[in-house]
């Protein structure tokens, strides 16, 4: 199958847009596959941070029903100077520990390091664990061949199998990860009739895997040429879901006034929302 290459501007994919809509829906399979416990009930929003003279930002924030995960990739080993920055990342979202009153611990999904925990001593007295996650023990290149051969047999794929594309380059593979992550692109792209959900949210994985581990400028730009070809049609995507929200909580508010026994006139001045809106919601 060919693939249309074209330009895309070099800005971060909109992965907070599309994990805070889908991430319940998807991020519960993806903390399964990487052997986390627990129920996910949300993904928060990530935000950079400057530690010394570089740019910090978490890959993911989850918060299950017992805690909170602050979940990274990593394609080098765990180090003293990333347990220190994944202890800022603990203190620097404490404020939703307080708010949730749930312990915070940090999760790792290597591609070289073995399934491990450990510990960052903080003090004599304080020990930090870090959870290491490793999915060496799946064969990425079988893997990719099985998913390749459903595609052309149009076999469907299930969640969990796209998941597992976007990942392959934690796989046991004789392939490297940017060649692997290559791979994830193109495999993904030529999944036809792709549900645009799923869709986007395995996109997403892919390009942030690519804008951390790709260091190859010319290889970077094909990935993401390949899986945000049209950009366009992502941008569009990703600001429809934020209207269809915005949409949402703009009819609850309208019947909510009308509850209140508000004249159709002033609701649409309330909500700021025009009286066709307000009719169109009522008749409902």
């Amino acid at each position: 199958m060919l693939i249309k290459f074209c330009e895309v501007r070099k800005i971060k994919f909109h992965e907070d847009v599309i994990f805070k809509n889908n991430g319940e829906i998807y991020g519960q399979d993806l903390i399964e596959i990487v052997n986390i416990e627990g129920k996910l009930i949300k993904l928060h929003q990530t935000e950079s941070s400057i530690i010394g003279p570089k740019m910090y930002k978490p890959d993911l924030i989850m918060e299950l029903k017992d805690k909170i995960i602050i979940f990274e990739f990593q394609s080098s080993r765990v180090d003293t100077r990333d347990k220190r920055r994944f202890r800022f990342y603990t203190a620097l979202f404490d404020h939703v520990k307080i708010k949730s009153k749930k312990p915070i611990e940090v999760h790792v999904l290597s591609t070289i390091e073995k399934e491990q925990v450990k510990w960052y001593n903080v003090s004599s007295e304080a020990r930090f664990p870090i959870y290491i996650h490793s999915l060496k023990n799946i064969d990425g290149d079988k893997l990719l061949n099985t998913m390749n051969t459903k595609i052309g047999t149009n076999q469907k794929l299930t969640t969990k199998d796209l998941l597992m594309i976007s990942l392959l380059c934690f796989m046991e593979s004789e392939k490297t990860v940017d060649i692997n992550i290559l791979n994830s692109a193109v495999t993904i792209t030529n999944i036809p009739d792709l549900d645009e959900d799923i869709g986007q949210f395995v996109k997403g994985v892919v390009l942030m895997l690519c804008d951390k581990f790709v260091t190859d400028e010319s290889l970077n730009t094909t990935i993401s040429n390949i899986v945000g070809g049209n950009m366009k049609i992502v941008e569009d995507y990703a600001q429809r879901k934020v209207d269809e929200k915005l949409e949402e909580r703009n009819m609850e508010f309208v019947i909510n006034l009308d509850n209140e026994g508000y004249e159709i006139s002033e609701i649409a001045r309330i909500a700021n929302v025009n009286l066709d809106f307000v009719k169109k919601t009522l008749s409902k």
